[in-house]
């Protein structure tokens, strides 16, 4: 069981690296449309609202809000694999958990929601270091 729970966390990893670039693709593609959203109906009348109320970043916020949820099933699937490489095995057990720390971050706003994009970025190379270490051990779990 060890053994395939090791194979399927290889390419989930691989699956969020993937992920997570459509995920900046969208919050990118929402920034870059916030020019239109200044005079629309959801921004106050001096216009500083308009990040918080747009719905430009509604398709980021969906992806990312599935993509936190999802890191749920990844931690099960990592405990499954419980590997003997201790490196192997802690950046699987961090790495969703601060995938899910990503809804927490972004929705606490301020400087603490600055986290949210360099997180994003931290954990996107944690799976691609995870995927590639996996892939290079052959996926060897703990006996």
């Amino acid at each position: 069981m060890r053994k395939r729970a090791a194979v399927v966390m290889k390419w989930f990893a691989a699956l969020y690296v993937v992920a997570i670039v459509v995920a900046v693709f969208l919050a990118g593609e929402g920034i870059f449309r916030l020019s239109n959203v200044k005079h629309s109906d959801d921004c106050d009348k001096s216009g500083a609202h308009c990040i918080a109320n747009s719905k430009t970043l509604d398709a980021h916020r969906a992806f990312g809000t599935i993509l936190v949820f999802v890191s749920i099933l990844f931690l099960l699937v990592a405990l499954a694999a419980w590997h003997q490489n201790v490196r192997l095995r802690v950046v699987s057990l961090v790495v969703p958990v601060l995938t899910f720390l990503q809804i927490v971050w972004a929705g606490i706003g301020g400087w603490v929601g600055g986290l949210h994009p360099v997180f994003a970025f931290v954990v996107l190379g944690m799976y691609g270091w995870l995927f590639h270490a996996l892939k290079r051990e052959g996926s060897a779990p703990a006996t």
